[in-house]
């Protein structure tokens, strides 16, 4: 995939290179305005159409001063279309992207719409502007402009050639390639209880995937059906997303999403999910060293220190009432088999008895929440301990068995 108009010579050398080595090679070309120097199997008006205008209102539109992320926008809406159609229908086993920082980040994009594991790679000369978060890109920066196909440009684009089919001849072995995934959610203060679970899943023999703090990866992976199950340990995440503003979510995650979702793919996903309050009796503030940078509405609460800069303030009942709530109607529409484990004794480090956010009464009320809230048929375990306690995570492997013992039957 590439702007044919200023890369299709070089789209040209890629793609010899490549079917010399016996591949067959699909060309995308996201390219609007100039004239394109090869024929690409999918035209830049065949990817404007799929992106819902034709070229000529997108070439119209640049001649009359419109900006050009609005044509940007559109091409990648087209390519992402198409690659996803390609990717449906098993006609591709690998993506490889080229351009400056417009067009790379238009290729990111559409890897995007790709599963963890399938093999991308992006040629690009401006990195610095490249937003590729946490995907699995493989990223090689040209030396020069990949523009004129001079020895560097040459030696770039064969590198990159023997990178993209190298993925694809090259697997995991079998036996590893088939080895079940479990997603763990942890936070540091939850972390002593993860690393139980790690042992215990793995000598089960499954692989556990830690996800810190976030889960949009997690379900990222789920939907694209890399993960077999969800331990959700820590759902502190839950917290902001059910207590803040969305003036105060925007300015906490640093975005202008307000979304409220997390791990949605569990109302389409058939996965087994296990969940637990893990910090749930915190707010976490970080960047700040003391509760006087807290807003108002925090300052007269218990609070603490997790490390030099992060202050965590606790949790209310009446806060934790709606997070009881909003945790039983994501539960009710799981699609998959769920059950929950509750520890009695404190939902993380910071608030075991002795520990600065003790506060048996406000986790309570979470719990009388849930279970007024939660469907009949789903499990509650309650267990006399503090969530880092071997008998938590005995008690959520225990529940894991018999999920995984009756989806067997």
């Amino acid at each position: 995939m590439a702007t044919l108009d200023t890369r299709g010579d070089e789209v040209e050398f890629l793609k010899e290179t490549i079917e010399a080595w016996k591949y067959r090679v699909v060309t995308i070309d996201t390219g609007v305005m100039g004239n394109p120097s090869m024929r690409a199997d999918f035209t830049r008006e065949v990817v404007a159409e799929n992106g819902g205008k034709s070229l000529k209102q997108l070439v119209d539109d640049a001649n009359a001063g419109a900006d050009r992320k609005a044509a940007t926008d559109v091409m990648t809406g087209g390519a992402k279309k198409i690659v996803r159609n390609l990717f449906s229908s098993g006609e591709i086993d690998a993506i490889l992207c080229m351009g400056g920082s417009t067009a790379a980040a238009s290729s990111i994009a559409v890897m995007k719409e790709l599963p963890m594991g399938f093999p991308k790679v992006l040629i690009t000369t401006f990195l610095l502007l490249v937003p590729i978060g946490e995907e699995d890109i493989t990223v090689m920066q040209a030396p020069v402009d990949l523009v004129g196909l001079n020895k560097i440009v040459m030696k770039t684009l064969f590198n990159a050639a023997g990178a993209i089919t190298g993925m694809i001849e090259h697997d995991l072995p079998g036996d590893l390639k088939k080895k079940k995934l479990v997603g763990i959610t942890a936070l540091g203060v939850t972390t002593p209880a993860v690393q139980k679970l790690i042992t215990r899943i793995e000598n089960r023999g499954y692989d556990a995937l830690v996800f810190h703090a976030t889960t949009s990866k997690l379900e990222k992976m789920a939907e694209a059906g890399i993960i077999d199950a969800i331990l959700d340990i820590t759902t502190f995440e839950i917290i902001p997303k059910v207590c803040y503003s969305d003036e105060q979510v925007a300015r906490y995650y640093g975005s202008i999403d307000t979304s409220r979702s997390r791990l949605d793919c569990i109302f389409t996903q058939n996965i087994p999910l296990i969940m637990a309050p893990g910090g749930l009796d915190m707010h976490i503030f970080p960047g700040l060293t003391g509760i006087d940078g807290v807003s108002d509405e925090f300052k007269d609460r218990a609070w603490s220190m997790h490390g030099p800069n992060v202050v965590l303030v606790r949790t209310s009942g009446e806060e934790l009432t709606k997070v009881g709530k909003a945790v039983a109607d994501k539960a009710n529409r799981a699609l998959g088999p769920v059950a929950v484990v509750i520890p009695l004794r404190g939902f993380s480090e910071a608030s075991k008895k002795g520990a600065p956010l003790h506060d048996p009464e406000a986790d309570f009320a979470f719990i009388e929440s849930l279970k007024s809230y939660l469907n009949k048929d789903i499990k509650i375990r309650e267990v006399d301990c503090h969530i880092n306690d071997e008998q938590f995570a005995d008690e959520v492997v225990k529940t894991f068995d018999d999920i995984i013992a009756n989806l067997r039957r």
